[in-house]
């Protein structure tokens, strides 16, 4: 089941409305397609939520379906696969601009009704953004770039300040359209709307209607009024409040207006967003879907449901389903039926109107109404196809709401892989016609058995999103998690089966939890009542091959390394990138920052180690000599009492901080037992006991660890003395210093 991971090349693009999509880092699905699919292999896309995947998936060379039914995805889609480009995008702009408003231009009026007073200089400004509390009929604040005399930030808005901002036209009759362009008097989804125009603040509202309203009348190209709407759909989301103050909400699910926010100036959210829609140097052919499969390259957009789809689908050549799974959130699907309605008019709001009347989205419904389209789609995958679901911003309840829809659809997990760093799990599906019979108490047993399986494999104390992930990815693995008594009452599914895991864990047999006291699940870490059967933790194993792979490296990237470690700890083992970090920072040096190139720092390689570990046990039998003991010169190096069994010191010289093969040597209560190792591996095992609270409690109740170049000093010292060594061996322990991840 465990596959390696497919990291991205880069970060998730700064996609216009990009709050609201599933981040996905570039790169990704463009390298999955490397790995898994003939040039020119048909895809399909059933969802339609991330435009970056069917733009990477065509430029890879295949010809990809999308079935996008929400009007504002179909439109993302469109836009950014044409490659705006900054000058055609500012021409749109302009032609707004310079259109007629009143006696005057449209740019002019929408900027005056962001008119204040720098307070530093007196001079009239524009301001960035005004600054409210909820339920407030007036701003507080207001934030500038006074562009002459340099002011920034937030200025206080007195009652003479507001006195002086321009007074906003009616907007009743704004307001109106608003709402007209949904709903009907008459319509029973009126209500909805209106409610959900609550998240939009008068002026924001006038601004917005001024500019479609002028749409409508603005002679332009065809290509100019797309992207022009392109613009006006970025400025649609930087008017609503759903901006939290100071810190954002960055990904709002709810409409739910934060007890601060930002109102932004449109006009300057505009000019924004031309580069926000720039994304692409080059364009990718779209089409409109026609019953056919006549190209072999660029994306074929189908705008509605993808169960009308598959009709038109049956022996066809799709060799793959690749999408990411959606989660449900309220606030965009509210959202894009409020611009579609304002953009294109009632009726593009059709596919999706249904959704305004639900306000709230639970686990459980969701996993059902993914079993309808995983279900849906069974028939175009074939035996040697790929269903490829990527699930973003992973958490407990999502990935169990994913599985448990594609175990009930008859799709078994064929393999896994994760990333926390990420926050993505990368799923294959096959279809599958076996489904569990198991009794649930022998599905417990088995459950339970998955648990202790991962922890031993992986060698050290999990969490529980770790825990729960593997628990649910090996369920769903053997087709055991739709679990029968479960499955049959739809609305409750979800979560009957999550309560049904959480019992496993806190009633298992094998495991226990640090601490024992936390009063959350989702706190603390959990490990084996008996480690006896445990690998050699996984922190360990991974440590091992960061210093094999930079000893055969000339020179290596944070790249090549992710690829090597990945391929060797795939699926459920995926290291984060803060692991792997540690590591190299240990024993390697960076030698490019831009290009994060690292090479393994002289001092460490093999025959330079071999030789200070000589030195350091030289120096060690020396000390021992000049304080009267008796020394066995071994492995690890001993000292006694001259005349005498009793040991007082035991030192294991290491040049790494791969210290848990010792962990199982008998300890007596006089015997001091010491790690002697390079001071760069001394943040290294910091972070360890950091991560890892049995770890921690091996090292602090049995051990001392001590550095090369306090051996060095000791030695040196000609003062030394039995009480002085003592005491200078706790000065100085390791502790953890955390580096900037952004050089890995």
């Amino acid at each position: 089941m465990n596959v390696p991971y497919i990291p991205g090349t880069d970060s998730s693009p700064d996609f216009p409305l990009g709050r609201f999509l599933p981040p996905i880092p570039a790169g990704m699905i463009s390298e999955w397609c490397r790995q898994n699919l003939a040039l020119g292999n048909w895809v399909l896309e059933p969802f339609g939520f991330n435009p970056l995947i069917p733009i990477e998936i065509a430029k890879a060379g295949h010809p990809i379906l999308v079935a996008a039914n929400n009007p504002i995805h179909a439109f993302l889609i469109r836009v950014l696969a044409s490659a705006p480009q900054k000058g055609e995008l500012t021409a749109a702009l302009q032609d707004l601009a310079i259109a007629p408003k009143g006696d005057g231009r449209m740019e002019p009026f929408i900027r005056s009704l962001y008119a204040v007073k720098c307070q530093d200089c007196g001079r009239h400004i524009d301001a960035d953004a005004f600054l409210w509390h909820k339920n407030e009929e007036q701003p507080y604040a207001v934030i500038i770039s006074c562009p002459y005399c340099g002011a920034t930030g937030e200025q206080s808005l007195t009652p003479n300040a507001l006195d002086s901002l321009t007074p906003l036209p009616p907007v009743q009759m704004h307001m109106a359209r608003a709402l007209n362009r949904i709903a009907d008097r008459d319509d029973p989804l009126r209500l909805q709307v209106e409610n959900a125009l609550n998240a939009y603040l008068p002026r924001p509202i006038l601004v917005l209607q001024t500019i479609i309203n002028k749409l409508e009348s603005l002679r332009q190209t065809p290509r100019r009024r797309q992207l022009l709407i392109a613009l006006i759909l970025s400025a649609a989301d930087r008017g609503n409040t759903l901006w939290a103050h100071p810190t954002p909400r960055e990904r709002p699910r709810q409409i739910v207006i934060p007890s601060t926010f930002k109102e932004v100036n449109l006009w300057k959210a505009l000019e924004d967003a031309i580069q926000t829609w720039q994304f692409l140097d080059s364009p990718v052919p779209v089409w409109d879907w026609d019953g056919t499969f006549n190209i072999s390259t660029g994306i074929v957009v189908y705008q509605d449901r993808v169960k009308e789809l598959l009709p038109s689908l049956q022996d066809v050549p799709i060799k793959a389903v690749v999408t990411t799974i959606p989660r449900p959130n309220q606030a965009f699907w509210t959202l894009s039926a409020l611009w579609t309605g304002w953009i294109w008019g009632q009726t593009a709001v059709t596919p999706i109107r249904q959704l305004l009347a639900r306000q709230r989205y639970d686990w459980n419904w969701h996993a059902h109404a993914l079993s309808v389209v995983f279900h849906s789609l069974q028939d175009l995958i074939q035996p040697e196809g790929h269903f490829c679901g990527l699930i973003a911003e992973n958490e407990p309840s999502f990935l169990l709401a994913a599985l448990i829809g594609a175990n009930i659809a008859g799709y078994r997990l064929h393999s896994f892989a994760n990333s926390r760093d990420d926050k993505i799990a990368q799923c294959i599906w096959k279809p599958e016609i076996k489904v569990s019979n198991l009794p649930e108490d022998r599905l417990r047993l088995d459950a339970d058995h998955k648990l202790k399986s991962f922890l031993q494999e992986k060698g050290e104390p999990a969490s529980y999103q770790q825990l729960h992930t593997a628990l649910v990815a090996g369920l769903a693995h053997d087709c055991q998690l739709a679990i029968p008594v479960f499955t049959e009452n739809k609305r409750q599914m979800t979560s009957d089966i999550q309560r049904w895991l959480d019992d496993i864990l806190l009633s298992s047999a094998y495991l226990y939890r640090i601490p024992d006291k936390t009063t959350s699940l989702e706190t603390g870490r959990w490990w084996l009542r008996d480690p006896s059967a445990a690998m050699t933790p996984l922190i360990d194993r991974i440590e091992a091959l960061v210093i094999q792979h930079l000893i055969e490296a000339d020179t290596t990237t944070s790249e090549n390394l992710k690829t090597d470690i990945y391929s060797k700890f795939p699926g459920l083992f995926t290291p984060d990138n803060r692991v792997l970090f540690n590591c190299l920072e240990s024993y390697g040096d960076l030698i490019d920052q831009e290009r994060h190139h690292w090479q393994l720092r002289p001092s460490e390689k093999p025959a330079a180690r071999a030789a200070d570990i000589k030195m350091i046990r030289e120096q060690l039998c020396q000390i021992g000599q000049r304080l009267g003991y008796h020394i066995l010169d071994q492995d690890p190096l001993l000292w006694r009492e001259a005349g005498d069994t009793t040991l007082e010191y035991r030192f294991h010289i290491l040049s790494t901080a791969l210290l848990a093969a010792h962990f199982q040597e008998e300890h007596t209560g006089s015997t001091r037992s010491i790690f002697v190792v390079p001071g760069s591996r001394a943040n290294l095992l910091a972070y360890k006991s950091q991560r890892n609270p049995v770890f921690a409690e091996h090292l602090e109740q049995n051990y001392l660890v001590l550095k090369f170049r306090l051996v060095r000093d000791l030695q040196a010292n000609p003062l030394l003395t039995r009480e002085l060594f003592e005491k200078q061996i706790h000065v100085d322990p390791p502790e953890y210093r955390a580096s900037q991840l952004a050089l890995f």
